[in-house]
């Protein structure tokens, strides 16, 4: 019955999804509007670190749609589905407005592909355009101008991604060949390199995601002369319609270090090596977000027009009427390195850093001159003390504990200003039911403050408060099992 519940819950948001309206930021006037978080609730509670964010060896799992490459370390069928409420403030140098807004997020199903690999599909928000600006100027022999600027709509991504680790027995065919090998000799340099190599190759997982963007963009601009003159006002309509797709790639591998040399005094002991209680794991992740010129579609109509004494807008003449006009957005390529350290089933410290190639981004035929190269770096962890406690007490113990920071120095660049963004973020996972491990279920909540823009050279900053709201569940399906 839950599962039932969940996959018309997905149905639903996902038909719905793209006619919400997900931002109030008026810098999503710019381009194809304001850019969405591309992770769910788990990494977005840890600054959005996701680069070389892997699954843990012991459920739950979850997605990583953002780097296809974790996918490969799926063991179980997955269900995330999310939601978030943004409440911002938006201030200029001299007053200052509350805005709040509340959307889907994503829903996505992952799945194990034998024990070598995974894939996931789903859709989510890529980008949204949501603002509403007046603008008020004296003119010399006109009056007091009026500038009206509203928008609204984005673009959506249904993507399909898989992640595999095609040399997974690398590494337990290189103690094979050692064992029957009796010249090797198992403490040797020789023996330790070639061992490190064949476990990070071992390790390696490779990913790729196909991407189906597709929506539409409003976006209209008023000039508005005062009404004791004989001008007409001038009225500005654009639209355009996006469908066509565009791919990322990943890389992850990690290596272990399950014992350490003893130091102690015990000369018996010197030398030798101790197991670690728990194991530790270091590794990287790359992922690429390949550039794309994206099909798509515009249309502009101007006209003038005047308002008569019952405020209705009547239209005069049609300056320009251009409907459906072929052409492409290019969209910039982004690249991207991350770490991460991991101690056992309980730590897991996370570590990005990733550049976006904005001067190559282009918009139809206008000119990119709002658009500077951007970098973002982002840390967080992950904290459980005990994924298996059970009895008094136990239900603590198994709550994942989350923070992160991020800052991005943002792609924008307006009146020789650039746009930054940075944030903190703490989170919780909730896990719900009696703990079975073919059927987990785990609440996570993501809490992210935030500060974008600034209130210099009367430009505006943005204060917000994201709260994402996820849910995720691990279902036993499309596994065989094995009875004596």
């Amino acid at each position: 019955m839950k599962t039932t519940f969940l996959i018309l819950a997905f149905l639903v948001a996902s038909t719905f999804s793209y006619s919400q309206i997900l931002t109030s930021s008026p810098y999503s006037r710019y381009g194809i509007g304001e850019l969405n978080l591309q992770t769910f609730a788990t990494p977005a509670a840890m600054g959005g670190s996701f680069i070389a964010y892997q699954q843990d060896s012991i459920a739950p799992y979850y997605i990583n749609a953002a780097n296809p490459a974790s996918l490969s370390g799926l063991r179980y069928t997955v269900f995330e589905l999310g939601g978030q409420s943004q409440f911002t403030k938006i201030s200029s140098s001299t007053t200052s407005i509350d805005k709040r807004n509340t959307n889907f997020s994503y829903g996505s199903i992952g799945f194990p592909i034998k024990r070598i690999g995974g894939a996931a599909f789903g859709i989510m928000p890529y980008s949204t355009v949501g603002y509403n600006i007046t603008s008020k100027q004296d003119v010399t022999n006109v009056g007091e101008m009026t500038y009206l600027f509203q928008g609204n709509g984005g673009i959506n991504k249904v993507f399909l991604g898989t992640g595999m680790k095609p040399f997974k027995r690398a590494e337990s065919k290189f103690y094979r060949t050692a064992l029957s090998d009796s010249l090797y000799r198992f403490h040797s340099a020789k023996f330790k390199r070639k061992k490190f190599g064949k476990q990070l190759l071992s390790e390696l997982s490779i990913g790729v995601t196909a991407n189906y963007l597709f929506g539409s963009i409003s976006q209209t601009s008023d000039v508005v002369y005062p009404g004791s003159i004989t001008y007409f006002n001038v009225k500005r309509q654009r639209s355009i319609q996006v469908s066509d797709v565009s791919f990322v790639g990943g890389l992850q591998t990690h290596f272990t270090i399950d014992s350490i040399r003893y130091h102690g005094k015990d000369s018996l002991k010197s030398g030798h090596k101790r197991l670690l209680k728990q194991k530790i794991k270091i590794g990287t992740g790359f992922f690429v977000n390949t550039p794309s010129s994206i099909n798509a579609k515009q249309s502009n109509i101007i006209y003038n027009y005047a308002v008569d004494g019952f405020g209705v807008e009547r239209p005069k003449d049609t300056v320009l009427n251009s409907q459906d006009n072929k052409g492409t957005i290019t969209l910039p390529l982004e690249m991207g390195i991350g770490f991460f350290a991991k101690k056992g089933e309980k730590l897991t410290v996370l570590v990005d850093a990733a550049t976006t190639n904005w001067t190559g981004f282009k918009y139809f035929d206008s000119p990119n001159t709002d658009y500077k190269n951007s970098y973002r770096v982002s840390a967080g962890l992950n904290y459980v003390p005990n994924k298996l406690a059970f009895g008094s007490g136990g239900y603590i113990k198994r709550i994942h504990y989350r923070l992160g920071v991020s800052y991005s120095d943002g792609y924008l660049d307006l009146k020789n200003t650039k746009i930054s963004n940075y944030a903190v973020t703490a989170g919780l996972g909730l896990p719900v039911g009696i703990g079975r491990f073919d059927d987990i279920a785990v609440v996570n909540i993501s809490a992210q403050y935030g500060k974008m823009g600034t209130v210099s050279n009367n430009l505006l900053q943005e204060d917000y408060l994201r709260i994402i709201l996820g849910f995720t569940f691990n279902k036993r399906w499309f596994i065989k099992y094995k009875y004596d």
